[in-house]
């Protein structure tokens, strides 16, 4: 089989290569790079594929070319358009190394009867790791101590939890949303000895069986006993701002409010005012509505915030481990088995 590989600065030809190589099926192979080759400027380029689609850049008629007897395509962050499934005449299989689809033409792939899959796991214990050491940084002021000292030459106790500091096996976590992401974040709190807790309405009891956690049914539950609160949600209908000021207001005093997941999760404005008026002790967020911060950020003026640039998800390990996840599950749907993350499975 003949396939097309189009990296970028961030999931690089290089690593797709490295990949491919593990599997004799593809006896030809052809490599591209598109976007920006500074990791500055992607932020940039990412934000107009999310917003404009496919049709976001040219491909490049070199691309078209290769693709022209092409049996798969793998991409990251690079278009696939409706011209593809026109010229990629022996296209059997599109693989995405990314959990997004915004770049590729789902209808047009579904329409000729083209599997897509994509891979979400691919950054999943980057972002469960980054959580756990998100926990730990707010719940123990780290963060604030490096300024203190760095910054401020000061050595001081903290504003609001000063005096009140625990451990984390005195702790109740609650995870709000339990995929990947949530199932990885409770595994790496069982050494810490944490009381930990669910909620996630798809998910049964069955499912959480031998995970040492507890399923609570309604979300208020969760929140009302929780001493950290970590959303892992995907964004829909459903979970858009549901932790707003209601449910921040069903927080303990003393807890923390983790997010790792997407900013538009959470009513920004309202934690904004909880943590100004003490409402919680302190959050850690590394998901914003505009990225980067903008300087005029109200949540930089707080003290019982810690704040991260969007880096959850940025491992080495996340980007060069994806091609041979994705490409196993290649193999498995061209050898009839069960594929994980098939986004337009047909009947």
């Amino acid at each position: 089989m003949k396939i097309v590989c189009i990296g970028d600065t961030l999931l690089t030809a290089e690593m797709m290569r490295q990949g491919v190589e593990k599997f004799p099926r593809y006896t030809a192979a052809e490599y591209f790079t598109i976007g920006p080759s500074v990791r500055d400027e992607l932020r940039t380029f990412v934000k107009k594929m999310e917003t404009q689609g496919f049709d976001f850049i040219p491909l490049g008629e070199e691309v078209y070319t290769a693709l022209n007897d092409a049996e798969v395509l793998q991409v990251h962050l690079a278009p696939v358009p409706a011209r593809v499934f026109r010229e990629a005449k022996e296209l059997k299989l599109i693989i995405s190394n990314r959990g997004g689809i915004e770049n590729i033409d789902i209808k047009t792939a579904t329409e000729r009867n083209i599997p897509v899959l994509c891979n979400p796991a691919h950054n999943a214990n980057a972002v469960a790791e980054m959580t756990i050491g998100l926990m730990i940084a707010e719940t123990r002021n780290i963060a604030r101590n490096h300024l203190s000292l760095m910054c401020d030459r000061k050595w001081y106790e903290f504003p609001p939890n000063a005096g009140r500091i625990h451990e984390m096996c005195s702790m109740t976590v609650g995870i709000v949303g339990y995929g990947m992401i949530g199932i990885l974040v409770a595994a790496l709190l069982a050494p810490f000895r944490c009381r930990v807790l669910v909620y996630d309405p798809y998910v049964t009891q069955d499912m959480a069986v031998g995970n040492n956690v507890a399923l609570v049914p309604v979300l208020e539950e969760l929140l009302e006993q929780s001493d950290i609160v970590s959303l892992h949600a995907r964004v829909s209908e459903e979970t858009r701002g549901m932790i707003g000021e209601a449910q921040l207001a069903k927080m303990k005093k003393t807890a923390v409010l983790i997010n790792t997941a997407r900013s538009a999760l959470i009513d920004m404005d309202a934690l904004y005012c909880t943590l100004k008026e003490r409402g919680i002790t302190g959050a850690a967020i590394d998901v914003f509505p505009t990225e980067p911060l903008p300087a005029d950020s109200p949540l930089l003026e707080l003290d019982n915030i810690t704040l991260t640039c969007h880096k959850g998800g940025d491992t080495v390990e996340s980007y060069c481990d994806s091609p041979a996840m994705v490409l196993e599950q290649g193999e498995n749907y061209f050898q009839n088995k069960p594929v994980r993350f098939w986004v337009n499975r047909f009947s």
